[in-house]
């Protein structure tokens, strides 16, 4: 069995399904399937199924276990979404603002898992509408904080120790996670856009409990990067691409400079999704 090119296959139909046809299924949809005699869950999986055109040996070997329906109170209860709000605002170009999910919309929810010789995609879907914070630049997404980001980020949260350094801002979901476990001692964050960084003191940082171990420099992430010493920081995160479409040049160009941190614990966001394509 040719696995690479069926994995390719599977990447390239959720990649446009995501990309123009992710609201595709509804309720009513998921409704009419269930009623023919299948769990409300294996109704939505027949329906992306159909969208994405799977044929039997797809969707045994690779559906069950690239999708999954969402706990909403698992996400709402997150320590960052309990204690910060976000209200409307604006910057320039950028905007903050509240996105949402529609019920039963098709979205990446976690890395790619591998298994034996498949990648699996993850993907998940809520029953019910789901509300996140987000920031757009010229009308494009650039930032949120979503399942999908809360998920990739666990693992380097649980590293992140003694004094952290993280390349990107975004809403600041990485350095609040951080700052507020107790063996992190101080947070540094480097974000170029001092219009986003506005953003983020003005709306975001006087909610933070924890905003005394948050420093924000602006500066080019390689610019920063060349002038680190090794012992500079214990752990540090990079996370300055919008996905793993434009993060494969960045985190080459972050590897290539990786060998002088030997003291130091350097992670990226998303990769092993990022590596499948190098």
């Amino acid at each position: 069995m040719d696995w690479q090119k069926l994995n390719d296959e599977i990447l390239y139909k959720v990649s446009r399904y995501l990309n123009f046809a992710e609201r595709a299924i509804d309720a009513a949809q998921v409704d009419e399937v269930e009623s023919c005699g299948v769990s409300r869950h294996r109704a939505v999986e027949l329906l992306l199924a159909n969208y994405l055109d799977l044929d039997d040996l797809a969707q045994r070997y690779y559906l069950p276990y690239m999708l999954k329906c969402l706990d909403k109170r698992e996400y709402q209860s997150n320590e960052y979404y309990s204690n910060i709000s976000f209200d409307y605002a604006s910057n320039g170009e950028w905007e903050l603002k509240k996105d949402f999910y529609a019920p039963y919309e098709i979205f990446v929810q976690d890395d790619f898992v591998y298994e034996l010789q498949k990648v699996l995609p993850q993907l998940g879907y809520f029953e019910e509408e789901f509300q996140y914070p987000a920031v757009y630049q010229d009308g494009r997404l650039w930032m949120s904080v979503t399942p999908n980001e809360i998920n990739t980020m666990k693992e380097p949260i649980s590293r992140a120790r003694g004094k952290t350094l993280t390349f990107g801002l975004g809403l600041g979901y990485f350095a609040y996670m951080c700052a507020i476990k107790g063996n992190v001692t101080s947070v540094t964050i480097v974000e170029k856009d001092r219009r986003v960084i506005q953003l983020f003191e003005q709306n975001i940082l006087p909610q933070f409990g924890c905003k005394d171990k948050i420093r924000i420099i602006c500066e080019d992430a390689f610019n920063y990067l060349d002038k680190m010493r090794d012992d500079e920081y214990d752990y540090v995160f990079v996370d300055i691409y919008h996905d793993a479409g434009d993060g494969v040049e960045t985190y080459k160009k972050f590897k290539q400079r990786q060998g002088k941190f030997s003291n130091t614990q350097i992670d990226f966001w998303i990769e092993k999704t990022i590596k499948y394509y190098i």
